[in-house]
């Protein structure tokens, strides 16, 4: 098994998340591996807002292209 990313140190010890490594569990201490499972959570939900946001700007997109739309707001009836 293995993480989709690698953890980085730079030289002035700043952290960089590198994800086009692979990290595999034999390779990380007790304590790296809760990091990396910290970590792992974290993109996750990064994931999920970011298609979330993607999915809610295709939907406006198509909305704002809808003839029934357009003609809903000439008419006074969407803000």
């Amino acid at each position: 098994m293995y993480f989709d990313f690698g953890i980085v140190v730079c030289p002035d010890e700043t952290e960089i998340i590198d994800r086009e490594q692979r990290t595999f569990y034999h390779q990380l201490t007790p304590v790296q591996m809760v990091e990396y499972i910290e970590m792992d959570v974290q993109l996750e939900l990064m994931d999920r807002l970011e298609r979330k946001a993607r999915g809610e700007a295709e939907h406006k997109r198509k909305l704002a292209n809808n003839f029934l739309w357009k003609m809903a707001c000439l008419c006074g009836f969407c803000g």
